[in-house]
């Protein structure tokens, strides 16, 4: 527990003192234990520009049953937003 409050304090930081366009955050529905090369390969395909300057959040979207991951079909659940 402790290191992932360190690493949410990193994350905060980080945001906060980047500029306010600097900091993109995007959602993305698919199945458990997704890599985070294959979501950004997928928002890239779905017209995002993740580009190599500011900071980008990416969270992935698993369902549970029963407190087993489900796979999802890929989806891109980030909200409308200026791209």
């Amino acid at each position: 527990m402790q290191n992932l409050l360190a690493r949410l304090g990193r994350l905060e930081t980080a945001i906060i003192t980047k500029p306010p366009g600097a900091v993109r955050r995007f959602v993305v529905q698919g199945p458990h234990g997704m890599s985070t090369d294959e979501a950004a390969s997928f928002l890239q395909g779905q017209g995002h520009d993740l580009g190599n300057t500011g900071l980008n959040i990416i969270r992935v979207v698993v369902a549970a049953e029963d407190g087993r991951p489900i796979d999802l079909p890929l989806a891109d659940l980030t909200p409308e937003q200026p791209r």
